[in-house]
């Protein structure tokens, strides 16, 4: 007689009790997987706002300390406080704007005939010269020169420009060169013509202009739009895409999630005196009109010493340093936070300490106010933020006179 064979395989309650636990774990297994999977994500974002700060704050800072290089002090930095970029004009509660003038260090002609309307010169160029762009016309010896603006973009292997002769129509940061750049009359003086008698002709260079500002996107990249995302831009006063306007299209997006650019300005002090800082409290006279308002017995001088009284004056030739507070945020909003307040004195913070209050001169965002507009509000919307701040030196505002570059190539 056979012995019975003892059956194989699981029951069916043995069965079920696997595919559960099997299931429990493979679920926790997913679970810490997505997390670390949000973690990684959500720090990777936060590394990618600090470099993305740092790389804007760097680019402003090295165009800030180049300031007034071979220009004069009182054109070297025009400041814009509060810019709305979709109407181009002063808002309430934007970003500010800044322009910064230097001269060219590659470029250099010797100017053949001269008048307010044209000039001539040579070697021929070796690239184009654009609408807008901003001249200088130096006397020998530098003692009379005048500043003057391309008025119609100028083909490579050209030896003569039109001037613009118009005033221009707006002063903005995303705008064409204003008053201070439009000087063709004093052309007119006979240091500008002693090469048609044998003497020693004036010279042509060119001065750089560089206006940052913030400006709101849409994800198609069409009109500024509330909600969309910001960029720092950089427009350098020419009409770079050549269809016959000097506007915001003519801007190069320079950093992603820029959403805030505020800035102060320290003005010359003598001594122990505490420094003069505009800006903060109270609103920083808009662009050329700082230095064109200014009564003209204040306005500093190339030869005053710089002990002069007229050194000390609320002017911008007078800066003598410029503060630069940025704040960046990611480009895609995380949901599953609240998202950083960096507005908000001593708000809670997500990564590390709470912001400092300080005191209302030093405030971390200056004088935006507590309600910034729509699409620029540094607070919430599940955003990691990051925020830089530091005080640039602009050293050529210290300039005391005029030169002649030497440049044997020309450019």
């Amino acid at each position: 007689m056979r012995a019975p064979r003892s059956s194989g395989g699981f029951t069916l309650v043995e069965l079920l009790v696997g595919l559960a636990v099997s299931a429990v774990v493979l679920t926790g297994i997913g679970m810490v997987f997505i997390s670390q999977a949000w973690q990684y994500q959500a720090h990777a974002s936060r590394r990618a706002v600090q470099a993305n700060v740092r790389q804007a704050l760097g680019f402003v800072e090295r165009h800030v300390r180049h300031a007034g290089y071979g220009v004069d002090p009182d054109r070297a930095i025009l400041a814009y406080d509060s810019y709305d970029a979709a109407s181009d004009s002063p808002g309430e509660g934007y970003p500010d704007g800044l322009v910064l003038h230097a001269r060219d260090l590659g470029f250099r002609r010797t100017v053949t005939a001269a008048s307010p309307g044209t000039l001539s010169f040579s070697p021929p160029l070796s690239e184009p010269l654009r609408r807008g762009q901003i001249l200088l016309v130096l006397c020998p010896g530098a003692t009379r020169y005048a500043y003057v603006t391309v008025g119609e973009t100028t083909p490579e292997g050209a030896n003569s420009v039109l001037l613009d002769v118009q005033a221009a129509a707006v002063d903005s940061p995303a705008g064409p060169p204003g008053t201070h750049f439009r000087e063709q009359a004093v052309l007119d003086e006979p240091c500008f013509h002693q090469a048609a008698e044998g003497g020693e002709p004036p010279v042509l260079v060119k001065v750089v202009r560089s206006g940052f500002y913030v400006a709101s996107f849409d994800d198609d990249g069409d009109a500024a739009t509330p909600g969309g995302t910001p960029y720092l831009m950089l427009h350098r006063g020419v009409d770079l895409n050549d269809d016959g306007r000097i506007d915001g299209d003519d801007a190069t997006p320079i950093a992603v999630g820029v959403e805030q650019f505020q800035i102060a300005y320290i003005l010359n002090t003598v001594g122990l005196a505490e420094p003069l800082m505009v800006g903060v409290s109270d609103p920083v006279p808009w662009g050329e009109s700082w230095s064109l308002g200014t009564p003209e017995e204040e306005r500093p001088r190339l030869d005053d010493p710089y002990g002069s009284p007229r050194r000390l004056t609320r002017h911008p030739a007078n800066i003598r340093q410029v503060r630069l507070t940025l704040v960046a945020r990611g480009t895609k909003p995380d949901r599953q936070r609240t998202g950083d307040d960096v507005l908000t004195l001593d708000a809670a913070s997500t990564e590390g300490p709470s912001l400092p209050s300080g005191s209302a001169a030093w405030r971390h965002l200056e004088n935006l106010g507590a309600s910034p507009a729509q699409g620029f509000v540094p607070r919430g919307g599940g955003f990691s933020r990051a925020v830089l701040r530091e005080a640039i030196a602009p050293k050529n505002l210290l300039m005391r006179s005029q030169f002649t570059p030497i440049h044997r190539g020309g450019g």
